[in-house]
């Protein structure tokens, strides 16, 4: 399938415009998510709801203040919030966390010292799940997939869903692991594998949660003021981890057409852009594109860098995909 060809005989997704940050609406779907309640007991800056089932948990925890905290407190803070997190989990029969969603205000603003309220939070982030997985060289077995994007006001939410049964991380061959990146984007590493392998809609299945995933190679951002092309290459790193998920070989060409096979395994797709303005160009790609997906969510919203103008996060069901042969 190209670029411009449409799907045939199938009706247009339903389109969601979401303006608080929140999980995906497929999350409070799951059984026993529909509504998380406040946890007392914690630490008066945080505050905790937690939804709990079975097979599934879902936590939230924010904490306000973010334009007064200097850059050790806001670091701390984040690392509390994750650390508080964990030691929920610990106490549930879904104790794995195999998704996260964080919104960060002012995701970009100047902190000192070269470094920007991302950076602050990446570092944060980075020392309390090295901490909880114990050590650096563990994060890969172990780290869940994650999106972190950038909204106004003086809030910062974090959202994790957690199972019963752990995740399998799951790596994009066309990108350096987050975990892994280099100095240039901060002093700590962003902390999130690409996707993670997870229980499916119906036993014995699996799901992939695939995290925010934008236009980045290697660790570089490419066609930097260009969203067509920026969300055309975002599709190649999707298919490709799809493809890692369930070991077929890497696509030879940079082209869309074998990948329609692959990004119709999505049932479910978000898009955070930062420029309304870019949305029917965004919407045109996906739309063809896309065989499985009955509804899009928007949210627009600030992503980790700058120069970034479309980041896709989604599910895909991993069962009965082509063999690598026939790819």
């Amino acid at each position: 399938m190209t670029a411009t060809q449409a799907v045939p005989d199938r009706p247009e997704p339903v389109l969601i415009q979401q303006r608080a940050p929140c999980p995906p609406v497929w999350v409070p779907e799951l059984p026993g998510l529909a509504s998380a309640a406040l946890v007392p007991g914690h630490p008066q800056a945080l505050e905790l709801r937690l939804a709990r089932g079975s097979r599934f948990s879902r936590l939230e925890i924010a904490f306000s203040g973010i334009q007064a905290m200097d850059i050790l407190t806001f670091q701390q803070t984040v690392a509390d919030a994750y650390r508080t997190i964990f030691d929920q989990l610990a106490s549930l029969p879904t104790p794995h966390p195999i998704r996260f969603w964080a919104f960060v205000p002012n995701i970009h603003a100047d902190l000192g010292a070269g470094l920007d309220r991302y950076m602050a939070f990446n570092a944060g982030r980075f020392a309390a799940y090295s901490a909880w997985c114990g050590g650096r060289e563990a994060l890969g077995r172990s780290v869940a997939t994650g999106s972190a994007v950038g909204l106004d006001g003086d809030r910062l939410e974090l959202h994790c869903l957690a199972s019963c049964e752990p995740g399998t991380p799951v790596e994009n061959p066309r990108q350096i692991p987050a975990y892994r990146y280099s100095r240039r984007y901060g002093p700590l590493p962003p902390c999130f594998a690409r996707a993670t392998s997870a229980e499916g809609r119906e036993p014995g299945r699996r799901r992939l949660l695939v995290g925010g995933t934008a236009s980045i190679r290697g660790e570089d951002s490419l066609y930097v003021g260009d969203v067509r092309e920026q969300t055309l290459e975002t599709l190649r790193n999707l298919a490709s981890l799809v493809r890692s998920a369930v070991g077929a070989a890497e696509a030879t060409g940079d082209g869309l057409d074998d990948l329609g096979a692959w990004l119709s395994r999505f049932y479910e797709l978000r898009v955070y852009r930062p420029r309304p303005e870019t949305t029917g160009a965004i919407l045109e790609i996906l739309n063809r594109c896309f065989a499985g997906v009955g509804r899009i969510e928007l949210l627009q919203a600030e992503l980790c860098r700058a120069e970034l103008l479309v980041e896709l996060e989604g599910v895909a069901d991993i069962e009965a995909l082509p063999s690598a042969a026939g790819a």
